[in-house]
């Protein structure tokens, strides 16, 4: 089953045109990263996936249901009903945390499920309880994010990205805006969500981690796909010269 399927995606800002006629497909319980350089288009394409920007053209459905299609030549987007059910299927973590700073560590976990998902408060607070201990945070929950180092700001909003018990999961550069040491904190935990054969797409820099974590690697290049393959492969020898040259500098 393909839990995420993109296919012929067309994006532009103004004049500039981001994404090419990308197609992609997840399957589930398969571990995709997506490398390449800066402005080739890895982070707009994850935006596009998770419905925070609108493609130009294309179309986009997770877990079957349609996120984006052509028709004649329109773009349709999602009414806002199935909007909402289909944002219930992926869970997304961003490069920067975004946790709000004025709620508890819990409170943050919580949020989302009391009151767009209408999980009673007992029930939400269990499952922030049992995430925060699967991330090692239980002695945090009751912390502020500016009480906390980077890497456990991280964890904390890979638990709420959990909390929705998402069918995919997607991270942004989940390690770029931490240190050596607190990434191999987070790698770790995205590790262990691999090997419990979660489904997830990750843009990333760390290709030794991509290389040992994920099923397939994309390599993208302004904003087209260049190669894609095992991630053993891809990483350890590239076909396309491109892809030689990007590797090189790693």
């Amino acid at each position: 089953m393909n839990v995420l399927e993109m296919q012929n995606i067309r994006k532009s800002f103004g004049d500039v045109s981001v994404l090419r006629d990308i197609s992609l497909t997840v399957k589930k319980g398969e571990v995709v990263a997506i490398i390449g350089p800066s402005g080739s288009g890895k982070s707009t394409l994850l935006r596009c996936a998770t419905t925070l920007e609108k493609i130009d053209g294309g179309t986009i459905a997770i877990c079957g249901r349609a996120l984006a299609s052509n028709v004649n030549g329109k773009e349709i987007f999602a009414g806002k009903k199935d909007l909402v059910e289909i944002r219930s299927m992926f869970g997304l973590v961003f490069q920067n945390f975004h946790l709000f700073p004025h709620f508890s560590v819990r409170r943050n976990i919580t949020e989302s499920l009391i009151h767009v998902r209408k999980v009673p408060k007992a029930e939400a607070n269990a499952v922030a309880d049992r995430l925060l201990a699967k991330m090692g945070l239980s002695e945090k929950a009751d912390a502020y994010p500016c009480q906390l180092s980077g890497g456990q700001q991280q964890r904390v909003s890979i638990a709420r990205a959990l909390a929705i018990n998402p069918e995919i999961l997607f991270f942004d550069e989940p390690t770029s805006a931490l240190d050596p040491e607190l990434t191999g904190e987070i790698l770790k935990v995205i590790r262990e969500l691999a090997e419990e054969k979660m489904t997830m797409v990750i843009v990333t820099h760390e290709m030794n981690f991509a290389r040992e974590v994920a099923d397939r690697v994309i390599f993208m290049a302004d904003g087209v796909i260049i190669e894609e393959g095992p991630a053993f492969d891809l990483i350890n020898n590239p076909r396309e010269e491109r892809t030689r040259a990007f590797l090189a500098g790693y």
